[in-house]
C-alpha cells in the first residue's frame, strides 16, 4: 500500500503519522527526488559519454516544479553526435538527445518546438551552453504554421461538435488544450518569460471560467496523454466556450506577432 504523509516537526526532529494498525511495522520513507538528486543520478550514468556530450538540462514539469506523482523526468541531452546508445544508460527518464547542430536548426526553422524547452531548462551541466541557445533570436515569422494549424483543429472540432449530441467525448478538450498550450508557449516567447501552466490557467479565469471546469480540463488532458482511458462525457457548450476562448486567445496573439514583426522590419 502506498501512503503519501507530510512530516511534521517534532522538537529536533521530524515523524510522518500513519495509520494505528501499522503500529509496530516497519515503515519504508522514501523521499522525491529534487534536481540535485536528479542530477547526480543522471550524471553519473553518463560519464561514459562525456566526451561526446556538450550539455545536460532538466525541463518539463520537474524544471516547472509543477511536477506531479505520475510526472516524468524529462532530460535533454545535447551532444555532438547522435549516439543512441546513451539512451541505454538512462532508461528511467523520458531522455531527449540532439547534436548541436540539429538544435540550431530548429531553433532557427522551428523556434516553437525548441525554445519553451530551453527557457524552462534547469541546467545539470554547461549552464553557458543553455544560456547561449535560449538567448537565440528567434523568426517569429515561423508561428505562422501554428497560428494557422490551430485555425483548422478549431474548425474541424466545431464540425465535429455540431454533429454530436450533448454529451461529447472528452477527446475534444485534450485536442482544444493542446492549443491552449500552444498560445501560452507562443505568448511566453513574445514575451521572453518561461512557460507554465499557471499562465493557461490564468488566461481562462480572465475568460470567466471556473477553477472547478479549468481543473476538469487539465485533468483530462494528463489523463489522455498518458494513454488513460476516460469514460467523462462533456457538455457542449463546455466544448463551444472553450473553442471560442482559443479562437480569441490565438487572434490576439497573432496580431501581436505581426506588430512585432513590423517593428523589426
Amino acid at each position: 500500500m502506498r501512503i503519501i504523509r507530510k512530516a511534521v516537526q517534532i522538537g529536533n526532529g521530524a515523524a510522518v503519522y500513519v495509520p494505528r494498525e501499522y503500529s509496530g511495522k516497519e515503515i519504508v520513507v522514501l523521499l522525491p527526488e529534487g534536481i540535485e538528486e536528479i542530477k547526480k543520478r543522471v550524471l553519473s550514468k553518463l560519464i561514459d559519454f562525456m566526451p561526446n556530450i556538450i550539455g545536460v538540462y532538466l525541463y518539463g514539469s520537474y524544471a516547472r516544479k509543477e511536477e506531479v506523482k505520475e510526472s516524468d523526468i524529462d532530460v535533454f541531452v545535447i551532444v555532438n553526435e547522435k549516439d543512441e546508445n546513451i539512451k541505454n544508460a538512462l532508461k528511467d527518464v523520458d531522455l531527449r538527445i540532439a547534436p548541436i547542430e540539429s538544435v540550431r536548426r530548429t531553433i532557427k526553422n522551428y523556434p516553437l518546438l525548441i525554445m519553451p524547452i530551453l527557457k524552462e531548462a534547469q541546467t545539470l551541466l554547461n549552464p553557458a551552453l543553455l544560456e547561449e541557445l535560449k538567448n537565440s533570436k528567434i523568426d517569429l515569422k515561423k508561428f505562422k504554421w501554428s497560428f494557422d494549424e490551430i485555425r483548422r483543429t478549431v474548425k474541424i472540432i466545431e464540425e465535429f461538435v455540431k454533429l454530436d449530441e450533448e454529451d461529447i467525448s472528452s477527446s475534444h478538450i485534450y485536442s482544444l488544450m493542446m492549443r491552449a498550450r500552444v498560445c501560452s508557449l507562443i505568448e511566453c516567447l513574445l514575451e521572453n518569460k518561461k512557460f507554465s501552466n499557471e499562465i493557461v490557467k490564468k488566461r481562462l479565469l480572465e475568460k470567466g471560467f471556473d477553477k472547478e471546469d479549468i481543473e476538469k480540463f487539465f485533468y483530462i488532458y494528463r489523463e489522455i496523454r498518458e494513454d488513460k482511458e476516460l469514460k467523462t462525457k462533456i457538455r457542449k457548450k463546455e466544448i463551444l466556450r472553450l473553442v471560442t476562448f482559443i479562437k480569441e486567445y490565438s487572434a490576439r496573439l497573432e496580431n501581436e506577432t505581426k506588430k512585432k514583426i513590423r517593428k523589426r522590419n
